[in-house]
This record gives structure tokens, sequence and C-alpha cells, in this order.
């Protein structure tokens, strides 16, 4: 069982509101039981339960351990802005993947009228992180606009996939001696051929993910895996 518990106090941790509560009434963990919180910045400890109250679960920290579940290479999402249950399913599955930031973009094609609810992301990126073994919580930026997107392609290894991209696959453009690698999806609509040549000559890479035209989340989570495999963080 695993919980997030953001500034640990080593001296005397403790779950309280919905991680206690979930703990001692929903999981229903007993005195002696075994759990690992993790601070969501890379340190994740191991803890055994040492007291239950009304309102706490009092734990004993009895190691700790560094960047437990994390990948080697720092890996950002640049997602257009897409209805909201779309872009959480987006933030959960990447996160499980291993994604340190996640940036939403306006880009040409996104609905203007769209906006994020940023607190329930963060809720479902922390869900996430609990599941799968992640000791770090990626960093959820607000909405950036799409020359911002462009401004940073330089400080990064960046591919993005276009539907009308033919050739160039991930595999090709992927550079493995890179640490920064970020991915740019477009929204419902898709990437212009104005905004891809803007990409392009600020020095991304165009893809091709096959070809079907997938959904904008489908896009994400299958980049990045696809990213994660190349790099060498999954062993097949």
């Amino acid at each position: 069982m695993r919980f997030y518990l953001p500034n640990v106090n080593v001296k005397h941790a403790e779950l309280t509101g919905e991680a206690h509560t979930h703990a001692a009434y929903s999981l229903r963990i007993r005195v002696g039981d075994f759990v690992t919180v993790f601070d969501g910045t890379g340190t994740e400890y191991a803890c055994k339960v040492k007291d239950i109250k009304k309102d706490r679960t009092e734990l004993e920290i009895l190691s700790e351990t560094k960047n437990s579940g994390e990948t080697k290479i720092n890996l950002s999402l640049y997602l257009s802005v897409i209805k909201q249950d779309r872009f959480e399913l987006a933030v959960q599955k990447v996160t499980e993947l291993g994604v340190n930031n996640i940036i939403p973009v306006y880009s040409a094609h996104t609905q203007r009228g769209g906006s994020l609810n940023y607190e329930r992301l963060n809720r479902i990126a922390i869900s996430a992180a609990e599941q799968c073994g992640r000791s770090r919580l990626p960093n959820i930026e607000r909405c950036i606009q799409f020359d911002e997107l462009t401004a940073r392609v330089k400080n990064t290894h960046m591919i993005f996939p276009w539907e009308r991209e033919m050739h160039g696959s991930i595999r090709e453009a992927i550079d493995k001696s890179k640490t920064d690698v970020s991915v740019f999806v477009g929204p419902e609509g898709g990437i212009t051929e104005n905004e891809k040549n803007i990409l392009v000559d600020a020095g991304a890479k165009s893809v091709t993910l096959g070809a079907r035209i997938l959904r904008a989340e489908t896009a994400a989570i299958s980049a990045v895996s696809v990213i994660c495999y190349e790099m060498g963080e999954w062993t097949l």
C-alpha cells in the first residue's frame, strides 16, 4: 500500500485527512502493517504502522529510498488542450509511464472555450503515482501558447506526431544520447501545416504513428510509450 505524503516529517510521520480515512477505513490497515509513503519529489519511505487514532495514522519510518520507479530521462509531454475527461486519461496514463512534466498548449485548432480543472488533474496524477510505484509527481503546468512551445524547442529534444507525415518514425527521430526528451501532441483538429513548419524550423522532428489517425489522448499515450521503449526504459 502506497500513499502520497508531502513534507514528510521523518521523526513523526503520519497520515491525516483523506489518506488516513482511506488507509484506516477503506483499506482497514492495522497496527504492525507495512506501508510505503512518498513525498512526490523523489524520496519514498518504507514504514510500519505504529498507531491508529481517530484522525490520523501514525507511522514509524524504517528506511528511505531515492527515485524509486523513475525514468532515467527527463520526459515532457506538451498536449494541446482537449476535453477534460480525455486530458485526464492522458495525465493518468503518462504519469504511470514516467512523464516528468505535463504542459497543456493552446494551438490553432484548440477549442478556445476549453479549460482544465488543475486541482482534479493533480489528484489524478497523485493516484496514478500511488498505484504505479513512482516516487515523483509530474509537474503539471498552466496552459502555454503555441509561441511559447516553439521557444522551448531549442532547450529539449522534441518530436511530434503529425497525421500527414508519411515517413519519419519515432525510432528514426529519437536521439538516444539526449536526457531531455519532449513530445508535442496536437488537439482533435490536428496540427496545422503552418504549425508543423514552425516546429520543424525550430528544431523539432515530425513523426508518423502509422496508417491510422489516433485521438489526441491515444496519440500521447502511444508516443510516450514508444519513446520509453526506444530510450531503454522498458525490457521486453
